[in-house]
């Protein structure tokens, strides 16, 4: 119970609403009230999946599409490539988003397909 309460409280802070947040993860934990364990359990799961969000870098890289490139396995960052568009390396090989696998049309700051800015 100390790490949930940990967890959901650990943006907070205003002492009273860590207060009230821990008595209620208190009285579905012990069982007092069964109809909170689900809401319980939605809390925590939120919870953790924000946290996993907030540890995620900000963007994705790019990658050739090209199995066999070096730039394949190893992502390379906006910043780093001359062209927008095509590998440098295997030529006539377009680049693609790292997270989605979205090749790319243009040469924008962002995926067009699952939106996440391109660092």
């Amino acid at each position: 119970m100390e790490m949930q309460c940990e967890l959901l409280t650990s943006n907070f802070s205003n002492p009273k609403t860590i207060a009230l947040v821990k008595e209620n993860i208190g009285h579905g934990s012990d069982g007092s009230s069964p109809h909170c364990a689900g809401a319980l359990k939605l809390g925590l799961k939120q919870a953790f999946e924000l946290k996993k969000k907030k540890r995620q870098p900000p963007g994705v890289k790019l990658r050739c599409t090209h199995r066999c490139c070096t730039w394949y396995t190893n992502d390379i960052s906006y910043s780093s490539i001359e062209s927008g568009l095509y590998c440098q390396r295997s030529y006539g090989h377009s680049l693609q988003c790292v997270g989605c696998g979205y090749k790319r049309t243009g040469s924008y700051a962002s995926c067009q397909n699952c939106g996440k800015k391109i660092i």
